[in-house]
C-alpha cells in the first residue's frame, strides 16, 4: 500500500543532516529523492559506529540547490524527523525522513563553494 502523500523527484544533492544543537558531528550523504513532506538520504560510515540515527530522532538537513544566476548559491534547511533506516551494507545506509519544517537559505560560504560535491559523491558511490 503507496502512503505518498507528495510526489518525489529522484534528485542528488549534497546533504549534511546532524543533531540540532550539535553542528561538530554532521553525517555527509547524497538525497536519492526529495518531495515535500520527506526525503530519502544515503551515506557511506566509513568504518565509524554509531552513527546512524534512530527512528523518531528530530535533526536538521541542510541540502544544497544547483546555484543559478537569480538566487545564487542556496540551500534547503529542514528540520526532519527519522521515519525508517535500512542499512544497505556494514558501511552504507539509507535513511528515510519526515520534513517538519523547510526553509531556503543563502549557502554562499558552504563546504561545496570550493568544488567538493564531486568529492561527496565519489565517497558515497553515486558517481562513477
Amino acid at each position: 500500500m503507496d502512503r505518498r502523500v507528495d510526489s518525489r523527484l529522484d534528485v542528488r544533492l549534497p546533504c549534511y543532516v546532524g543533531l540540532p544543537n550539535n553542528h561538530a558531528r554532521r553525517l555527509a550523504g547524497v538525497t536519492v529523492n526529495v518531495s515535500r513532506s520527506g526525503m530519502l538520504v544515503s551515506w557511506r560510515r566509513n568504518g565509524a559506529a554509531g552513527e546512524l540515527p534512530a527512528p523518531g530522532d528530530v535533526m536538521t538537513a541542510e541540502i544544497e540547490l544547483p546555484a543559478s544566476r537569480s538566487f545564487g548559491r542556496r540551500c534547503m534547511h529542514c528540520q526532519v524527523t527519522v521515519v525508517r533506516i535500512r542499512e544497505d551494507d556494514a558501511d552504507a545506509a539509507r535513511v528515510a525522513f519526515r520534513v517538519n519544517r523547510m526553509q531556503f537559505r543563502n549557502y554562499a560560504t558552504g563546504r561545496f563553494a570550493r568544488g567538493g560535491l564531486e568529492d561527496v559523491l565519489h565517497r558515497a558511490r553515486l558517481v562513477m
